[in-house]
């Protein structure tokens, strides 16, 4: 039997003996790193540094990027006020023009609606102006009304552009204006409707409004009729207003009126629109009245592949892209080609199917 004293012998030797192998193993002389691993030490060192500093850059390069804008027009506030209803595919498709060319260039853009109201309209473009948009484009039916709130923004420094009808005072370099001479537009439906019509025909117009661009229309037609040496009664000019129903009732009751009438000529799109449905749901023949207009709308186009008229139509689209593009370039870079042309074509059965397409696309 091992006695106390010998065990605490034992214990000591071995703990002794393990302090003793951890100090020889901790004093021990370190182990020589072979030349070929310690150079790829260094370079993974080296390494590790350069893409500590690379990952740096790419960071600083990310944070510059996201600052860039990613389209031209970013930061950009445009508005659209215009004088009709939406529900109007001629004004549908001006807007369409407008926000395709807002999305192009990234420029935040609205579109408001006057319905016909010319005091709404002045009312829209005083409230953009307290806003203090970059650029206002106007459908302007009424340019002696409108120019001192075109004024009031140009003085702000806001860019301005019009359609429908020129500002009386300003330059195109100052007020650009998108579009064409509304009463040789009128000229040339005269041209068309005088190679059809007898003298001492019977006519009638018939208008959305009777403002500028109605009138200027008209005075077109009757001067081409007069140079034709086209004599004419006509027989009223009637303000239908834009609730279609209602024009085409009033269309109908004056034909119903006036068996008379020998050429109905609309000076808007609702207006013509109007005027070949009626003849056709009346059942009149193709030719029996004359029927001539504007624009191509549904109903237009239903009236022209029938046979019933003919119509001027110009490129409604481009008059909300090439807007909202003249804001971009006046505001961005103060460039400005000056006023803005907007083709325009008779339209008739004997080509009518060219345009279809983009009637339908909601284009032209």
């Amino acid at each position: 039997m091992i006695g106390q004293g010998a065990i605490v012998v034992l214990v000591v030797a071995i703990v002794a003996a393990v302090v003793g192998g951890a100090m020889g193993y901790l004093l021990a002389p370190a182990e020589e790193v072979p030349p070929d691993i310690a150079e790829l030490q260094a370079q993974i060192s080296d390494l590790e540094g350069t893409v500590s500093t690379q990952e740096g850059r790419i960071s600083d390069l990310e944070s510059q990027l996201a600052a860039i804008p990613s389209k031209p027009g970013e930061g950009l506030y445009f508005t659209y006020i215009d004088h009709g209803d939406p529900a109007d595919p001629f004004h549908a498709k001006i807007v369409r023009g407008w926000e395709e060319a807002a999305s192009v260039l990234g420029v935040d853009a609205v579109a408001n609606y006057a319905y016909g109201d010319h005091a709404k309209t002045i009312g829209y473009v005083d409230a953009a102006i307290a806003a203090g948009v970059d650029g206002i484009f106007i459908f302007s039916v009424d340019s002696e009304g409108m120019h001192p709130y075109v004024k009031k923004a140009v003085d702000k420094g806001i860019s301005v552009v019009l359609m429908s009808s020129k500002d009386p005072v300003y330059p195109p370099d100052v007020v650009p204006f998108i579009g064409f001479d509304l009463k040789d537009q009128g000229y040339t439906v005269g041209q068309y409707l005088a190679t059809q019509l007898e003298s001492g025909a019977n006519i009638v117009f018939f208008s959305e409004f009777i403002a500028p661009y109605s009138e200027s229309r008209r005075a077109g037609t009757l001067e081409a009729l007069d140079d034709a040496g086209i004599t004419y009664n006509e027989l009223d000019w009637y303000e239908v207003g834009i609730d279609y129903a209602s024009v085409k009732d009033t269309v109908k009751t004056h034909i119903l009126a006036h068996p008379e009438t020998d050429a109905i000529i609309g000076l808007g799109s609702l207006a013509t629109a109007a005027g070949g449905v009626t003849l056709m749901e009346l059942g009149y023949e193709p030719g029996e009245i004359k029927w001539v207009g504007y624009d191509l709308v549904d109903d237009t186009v239903t009236g022209i592949k029938a046979g019933y008229g003919a119509a001027n139509v110009d490129e409604v689209f481009m008059y909300g892209y090439y807007g909202c593009l003249a804001l971009y370039l006046k505001t961005k870079y103060e460039l400005c080609a000056g006023d803005v042309a907007v083709a325009t074509a008779m339209v008739d059965p004997t080509n009518i199917a060219d345009f279809e397409y983009w009637v339908e696309q909601g284009i032209k």
